[in-house]
Parts: C-alpha cells; structure tokens; sequence
C-alpha cells in the first residue's frame, strides 16, 4: 500500500477507534489528561514523565503550596490546579523549570476544565 493512502487508513481507524466522550466528571477528567497528553511530562499512578512535578496527590499537596489560595482544602486545590492549567507559569515547584506549555485550556470547555480539575483533585 503507498504510504500517502496508509496513512489516511491508519488516521481512520484511530478516529473511528477513539473512546467517546465520557459523561461522568471524573472519567471525563482522566480522559481529557490522557488526551491532553499530560503525562508525557507528569507521573500519575506511578507513570509518565519526569519533566514536570508528580501529580498523583496534588489535591492534598496544593493546600501546602498555596494555602493563601481559599479558606478550604478543596478550594485551595481548585484554584491552585485551575491556575496551574491556565497560567502554568504562576507558581512554579522548587527544582522544576517553567516549560509547561501556555493554552492548553484554550480548547477546552468549561465542563471539560471543571472535569480535569474534578481528576487531578480528587485522583489518589
């Protein structure tokens, strides 16, 4: 088969093959991670890359980092993982650089940030 026409087929069959869209907040969040390719960079479940910090208890760790953020543990979470999504060079962790990428929100909804967000809080 030419290269040019196995292409388009294996482009089809990946499209055809893709999951559909969770409905659920927290299966839509994985999904968005793994789609969003996240853990080219992050560990989460003991996997990924090491490029970024660990994400697989940022729900707990968040309240250490920006305890200013909001008065409650769930809301210091939010607002530090909703922030470090849209503004990823906010707040920096000690001992990693500033490479996450910049509008990786821009094509997400608002249900599908709010689910991330739901992911990464509540993922143990």
């Amino acid at each position: 088969m030419r290269p040019l026409i196995l292409a388009v087929v294996l482009a089809l069959v990946g499209a055809a093959c893709e999951e559909p869209a969770a409905t659920e907040p927290f299966a839509r969040g994985r999904q968005l991670f793994g789609r969003l390719g996240c853990a080219r960079c992050h560990v989460i479940d003991a996997q990924g890359g090491r490029l970024g910090p660990d994400l697989s208890r940022i729900g707990t760790i968040a309240v250490a980092r920006k305890p200013e953020a909001t008065p409650s543990a769930r809301g210091v979470a939010d607002a530090y993982i909703r922030e470090s999504i849209l503004d990823p060079g906010a707040y920096i962790v000690p001992g990693y650089n500033d490479v996450m990428p910049r509008g990786l929100a821009r094509n997400l909804s608002q249900s599908d940030l709010d689910a991330l967000v739901l992911f990464l809080r509540e993922h143990r």
